[in-house]
């Protein structure tokens, strides 16, 4: 069974971590994270951020949030500090909580992202998280339309705008079109999905392997500032708390495999151990799906 057979996680899978664990009940709010540079967290229906970079020649939005009304948020934000239009849009990845909200922006001279998020949102994964999503009862939901990028790469894209210079680089982890931002002149990355800051990760679409390999590539770049795509920025230590995390979960689950044991068996060790570990983060019931989907990868590479 090959490993792009296990996408079956990412639907039903992805429906029933939605329900569990990322729904927010608080309101979003604004963080300064840089001169010039924002992002938007928590919110109504899903906590997913949106960073937004103000250039002297307008703005970079980079994920658009889970519905347009939420979007529409982030744009009156964006309105508060400046009358400079929305140059370019950016989705780090193809999930719902991150492109639901395209369709405010359409009219910004390109969305972007990697291929494979449109190939996503134009095929049957993106319909079924926007029926599934309309059935939540998050406000703003039935006005939501799937609005694809119009402006994709294959491997890295760069932008030079009103005097920054960001680095798209596509990297596979979290999902298979994964991109992560880099902009030098702040030393600040921003990683969509590939960091969640205090909150145990999603795993419905995981490349395990890829991930971690994707996290020390982060670490090689020169960074102060970590954006994730859930939970407040921050300093190295919201990177490393999550590579901790992979790490641990990729060893123990590791063990278990080399001594024959079944995926009940190894859960049934390692999920205890994980919760001991990192009790301090949310969504904890998603430990078991997450060891699930570390097993059957390297179970397949044995």
């Amino acid at each position: 069974m090959a490993l792009k057979g296990l996408r079956w996680l990412a639907g039903v899978g992805f429906f029933v971590s939605v329900l569990a664990g990322i729904c927010s009940a608080e309101g979003s709010k604004t963080i300064e994270v840089w001169k010039n540079l924002f992002t938007v967290v928590n919110g109504d229906g899903v906590d997913s951020n949106t960073t937004f970079l103000i250039t002297s020649e307008g703005v970079v939005v980079i994920d658009t949030r889970v519905t347009p009304q939420e979007a529409g948020k982030v744009l009156a934000e964006i309105r508060k500090r400046t009358d400079l239009p929305i140059l370019y849009t950016i989705n780090t990845h193809y999930h719902g909580d991150h492109t639901f909200g395209n369709q405010v922006f359409k009219d910004s001279r390109a969305i972007i992202a990697h291929e494979n998020v449109r190939k996503s949102l134009m095929g049957s994964s993106g319909k079924d998280h926007l029926d599934f999503f309309k059935t939540m009862k998050i406000p703003g939901m039935d006005e939501t339309t799937i609005t694809p990028p119009n402006m994709i790469f294959k491997e890295r894209m760069e932008i030079f705008v009103g005097g920054y210079h960001l680095r798209l680089i596509h990297v596979r982890g979290h999902t298979d079109g994964d991109l992560f931002i880099y902009i030098k002149e702040l030393r600040t990355l921003i990683t969509g999905d590939l960091v969640f800051n205090g909150k145990i990760p999603y795993m419905g679409d995981a490349y395990i392997e890829d991930w971690i390999s994707a996290l020390t590539y982060l670490g090689d770049l020169d960074a102060e500032i970590y954006i994730p795509g859930h939970g407040n920025p921050g300093g190295k230590p919201v990177y490393l708390a999550m590579k901790d995390y992979m790490l641990n979960l990729k060893g123990m689950v590791l063990k278990q495999l080399e001594q024959g044991k079944s995926l009940k068996e190894t859960q049934d060790v390692v999920r205890p151990a994980l919760k001991k570990k990192y009790n301090d983060r949310k969504n904890l019931d998603w430990l078991d799906a997450n060891i699930e989907r570390t097993y059957l990868e390297y179970s397949l590479k044995r």
